[in-house]
């Protein structure tokens, strides 16, 4: 049976950052973690879809703004990071507001903490290899 979203060709998606701070993303494949979701019980059908942060999701239904695309996704700190041009491996920001957060681009490079510091997604646009 069609649901009323799909009736309005909503889709469900995410981008590679917002998946990765869940910690159910396989860093590697840029897929849902199969281990991760065993663990915690969690369906994968129940997860959005995984995308580029710089794809063109669809285009908006409602008037007036119709056809106009809907289109980037970027964490909240991931997308301080990029907003402040840290596209190069070794770039660094700090944001101490509500929460002290210090990000680095470690480039396209996998690299896990020996000290307790969460690795995460810093960007992917299009087909371009994921930072």
């Amino acid at each position: 049976m069609e649901t009323d979203r799909e009736r309005r060709g909503g889709i469900q998606v995410t981008d590679v950052t917002n998946a990765s701070r869940t910690q159910l993303l396989n860093l590697q494949t840029l897929t849902w973690d199969q281990e991760m979701l065993r663990v915690f019980g969690i369906p994968e059908g129940i997860l959005p879809e995984i995308r580029s942060s710089g794809d063109v999701y669809g285009a908006e239904q409602i008037e007036p703004v119709k056809g106009v695309p809907i289109a980037g996704i970027l964490g909240d700190q991931q997308a301080a990071l990029f907003g402040q041009t840290g596209f190069q491996s070794g770039d660094a920001k700090n944001t101490d507001r509500s929460g002290c957060f210090l990000l680095m681009n470690t480039g396209r490079n996998v690299i896990q903490s020996k000290h307790g510091l969460i690795t995460t997604v810093s960007y992917k646009i299009g087909k371009e290899p994921v930072h």
